[in-house]
């Protein structure tokens, strides 16, 4: 099924088919059961994936009214919007503020304004003990291999894009 997605890639920047594949590949034994947290949504892609591929509970974050009307539109369409949460906010507003817990972190923030680094010290207030995030960034970005309970696990380098997959530590 194709998914309604945002026009323009200076916007949304879909995440692309092969690098979808190696996230899902790698988290394929922890998506079922799990609470995941989309960040900068987009379309919702990532979330409606880890949804039909058995994840719990997602909450999309995107700060784009457009981009939260997509994925809406992408929930009904598949069925899936009883299981999601949508939030029209700022992406590190809400993990500063967040109370809740989730197993998996997507984030792929806007390469411009060069965040996703920063990123990683919020993710292990906000993930239970074993839980992954996974960061897209632009392939010259530079990431910590540690930090803040977070290990980097492995990266994955697609044409200008890399995913960096952390795992949080046990406590």
């Amino acid at each position: 099924m194709m998914l309604e997605t945002l026009p323009g890639e200076d916007i949304v920047r879909p995440t692309s088919q092969k690098a979808k594949e190696a996230i899902f590949s790698a988290l394929q034994f922890h998506v079922p059961g799990a609470d995941m947290l989309d960040l900068f949504a987009g379309s919702g892609q990532m979330g409606i994936e880890a949804l039909s591929r058995g994840a719990n509970h997602c909450v999309f974050v995107d700060s784009s009214r457009d981009a939260i009307g997509v994925i809406k539109r992408n929930l009904n369409k598949t069925g899936l919007f009883k299981s999601a949460t949508v939030a029209e906010t700022d992406a590190v507003r809400y993990i500063q503020r967040c109370k809740t817990k989730f197993d998996i972190i997507y984030a792929d923030p806007p390469y411009r304004n060069n965040i996703a680094g920063s990123l990683v010290g919020y993710f292990s207030k906000i993930l239970n003990d074993g839980g992954f995030a996974a960061v897209e960034a632009e392939k010259e970005a530079v990431l910590p291999d540690y930090g803040a309970g977070m290990v980097l696990r492995k990266r994955y380098d697609y044409g200008n894009t890399s995913i960096w997959l952390y795992v949080k530590e046990e406590e």
